[in-house]
């Protein structure tokens, strides 16, 4: 419904009764940009039974449409057989070489849809479109070079052009993509400085406002300390690629033999079969399933030391939308990551764990000792919480409310 209030659209492709880290960002955006400042649509993707059209309690009005490509993405879990699955990671290899958008038909539906609502709306509106997948910013960037009248922030959880993981033909399209975006949006956000320096050094934009607007967590802090009987260890998430956590296993097989009277209980949280445990850690490390989002905080909050694994790669600015969600829970951090990166710098600005070298076995091997110390004298970190509560998602969408009203309505 029209009304005197200022318009956000928010374009995306993750909304809920979708789940993953960056529908939980999408979430944050549409419910906590200022309501008395505001009306916020969302134009999203038609998933299993949803509604097309809803209006939510919070006022948003979600316009959900449907992709029928032929062709789309193959999707993965660990259920299947390897072969299997290199199959299907040889499919989406083919699929992105010959067909590079399998959205092509949200997108047009979603460019139709945000021509309708830009029409309806007279006044200023601001349109927030978010990667990946590309086709949000495609459908918001064909209406800007027809001319189309709005603000633009494009929103970018990851690298474009700049992802190293990019196939060649891939990355010859989205680096010419990636320029007119640049050079048409007002606003370009994304999750951490170091990438958004990337975005800005090759911007062709004087004009074009960078903004670091992190993930976080989106519940509220539980200081009740916890001290299980045996010392206990999670990990929230799944395990892929390099990310794996057997240089961990072996320096806990190094911290259990010199130390056998120590109980320790390891628990992986949606790792289901992708882990190999060590049979020395048979008694130690219990796989389990994937969770819901609720179920893995849950967990998380009963542990006495939360695991977190982030292997090396070539970009920085890394955090992992874990990260917020293990600061939130207020529970000592055991960090296995890129010292040199993002992730490292907040833990240990946070106070909030101990942090070791990827690679380095005697570093992580220290840090479960420090850490299963600080379990065993019952002693608890003094965490930085206004530094953790600046992470909570509102604070970090007040930060792209803020600029956007003081950027486009401020006169």
């Amino acid at each position: 419904m029209k009304t005197s209030k200022k318009h956000i659209v928010l374009v995306t492709t993750w909304f809920p009764p979708r789940n993953s880290v960056a529908v939980n960002r999408m979430w944050a955006f549409a419910k906590y940009f200022d309501k008395t400042f505001f009306d916020v649509d969302v134009i999203t993707l038609q998933v299993d039974s949803a509604l097309m059209e809803e209006q939510l309690t919070n006022g948003v009005f979600v316009y959900r449409l449907p992709n029928r490509m032929l062709f789309r993405k193959a999707t993965f879990n660990k259920s299947v057989p390897y072969v299997i699955h290199k199959l299907k990671a040889f499919y989406n290899v083919v699929l992105y070489t010959f067909f590079k958008n399998e959205y092509a038909d949200w997108q047009k539906r979603a460019e139709r849809k945000l021509m309708e609502l830009l029409t309806l709306y007279d006044n200023d509106t601001t349109v927030i479109s978010s990667y990946e997948p590309m086709a949000p910013h495609l459908a918001v960037l064909s209406l800007k070079q027809k001319g189309v009248a709005f603000h633009w922030v494009a929103d970018c959880r990851d690298e474009m052009a700049n992802n190293p993981s990019l196939i060649s033909s891939l990355k010859k399209a989205y680096t010419k993509i990636e320029q007119a975006i640049l050079l048409n949006a007002d606003i370009l956000s994304t999750v951490s400085k170091p990438i958004l320096d990337n975005f800005l050094a090759t911007a062709g934009n004087k004009y074009l406002i960078g903004a670091e607007i992190r993930n976080g967590f989106d519940f509220e802090f539980e200081e009740k300390l916890l001290h299980n009987e045996i010392f206990t260890v999670v990990s929230a998430g799944t395990f892929y690629g390099k990310r794996k956590p057997y240089v961990f296993f072996t320096a806990l097989e190094r911290f259990l033999l010199q130390n056998p009277t120590k109980k320790v209980r390891l628990k992986l949280i949606g790792a289901g079969n992708s882990v190999i445990v060590p049979s020395s850690l048979f008694h130690v490390v219990e796989t389990l399933p994937k969770v819901s989002h609720e179920g893995a905080i849950a967990q998380m909050r009963q542990a006495d030391c939360l695991l977190l694994i982030l292997p090396k790669v070539v970009q920085k600015g890394v955090y992992s939308g874990k990260l917020f969600e293990y600061l939130g829970c207020k529970r000592p951090i055991l960090a296995t990551v890129d010292k040199t990166d993002v992730a490292a710098d907040l833990i240990q600005k946070c106070n909030a764990g101990f942090v070791a070298d990827f690679d380095d076995v005697q570093e992580i091997e220290q840090c479960i000792e420090q850490a299963y110390t600080l379990w065993e004298r019952k002693e608890s970190l003094p965490m930085n919480d206004e530094l953790i509560m600046w992470h909570h998602r509102k604070n970090q969408v007040k930060i792209l409310n803020d600029l956007i009203i003081n950027s486009f309505y401020t006169k």
